[in-house]
């Protein structure tokens, strides 16, 4: 078995089960509004996923993008609160004394799985850019994730092509459509469509963990380059065959979901890696007790 690698789980929904304010990701700043007000909790939940066996934490930058940050008129603190999301990782890593990666996210820059709100090329590449100038050179990972279309991709990789860190791409499918992203495409529709750009890996997260592995399945098809996964703690109860652009993926997903314990949800994980994923983790509502079990798996 090749060595798999295990990432950490929820960012978002953690803090919000532990109590702090989390706004809504549709109309507000998400979990962005926890590295000022709630900083300290941020690092704890990193030492926490490390405590449970993450080979890498992922910073929290996910809300940290010009047009989320501009909901609260704060995307002039773009830089502060990116570099501040990886000072906290970093503590934490130090902290824990272990040999810990550092992943940065590159991530849709308006509303998660909303192929239809995406901005116009030009923008996007420019916004990306800004992005990715602050994260290279200060963290081992960058992962362009939940994306929700092609032109998305391929517009945060492309930010990143000359970038000395790992870069993985990530798509989300999330809603009730098996293999088929928020914007209609197929699952192999997008990996061709981005194929020509250098990817150090191909991933699948925030969708139903059963979801995943139809996806996991399907790339180990299309790329010899390393695959994973990376779910929240619900499976998909039924698949519809709906076709075209969702603007409602979410509302889509939450109809039909049914909610995983981490052993539910590490059964899903283990098929993962049976069918050749190396990179494994958790997304929403996924906590360190499922990382924890994960680790014992993986051993």
């Amino acid at each position: 078995m090749s060595e798999i690698i295990l990432g950490d789980g929820g960012m978002g929904t953690e803090l919000r089960m532990r109590g702090i304010e989390v706004p809504s990701h549709v109309d507000g700043i998400w979990s962005a509004l926890a590295l000022t007000e709630s900083p300290t909790v941020i690092k704890e939940i990193h030492k926490d996923y490390i405590e449970a066996g993450s080979d890498y934490i992922t910073i929290n930058n996910y809300a940290v993008t010009q047009p989320i940050l501009l909901r609260n008129e704060k995307s002039h603190m773009l830089e502060d609160l990116t570099l501040k999301a990886i000072t906290l990782a970093k503590e934490a890593v130090k902290e824990s004394g272990k040999n810990v990666m550092i992943a940065a996210s590159l991530p849709p820059l308006e509303t998660s799985y909303r192929a239809d709100l995406i901005l116009p090329y030009e923008q996007m590449s420019d916004y990306y850019s800004e992005i990715a100038s602050i994260l290279e050179g200060r963290v081992d990972i960058i992962i362009c994730e939940t994306m929700a279309s092609s032109l998305e991709a391929r517009c945060a990789l492309e930010s990143l092509q000359k970038a000395k860190e790992k870069i993985w791409v990530s798509w989300t499918l999330q809603g009730d459509r098996a293999l088929t992203l928020p914007s209609g495409e197929s699952l192999k529709e997008a990996f061709v469509n981005i194929k020509d750009l250098r990817s150090d890996a191909y991933l699948i997260n925030c969708c139903g963990a059963n979801t995943a592995t139809q996806a996991v399945e399907e790339l180990v098809k299309l790329t010899s380059l390393p695959i994973g996964a990376y779910a929240n703690s619900e499976n998909i109860r039924s698949f519809n065959s709906y076709h075209g652009r969702a603007k409602k993926a979410e509302d889509m997903q939450k109809q039909s979901k049914i909610i995983l314990d981490q052993e539910g949800y590490a059964v899903e994980a283990k098929k993962w890696i049976d069918f050749g994923a190396t990179i494994v983790g958790g997304c929403c509502r996924t906590r360190p007790e499922h990382i924890k079990i994960l680790r014992e798996i993986i051993g």
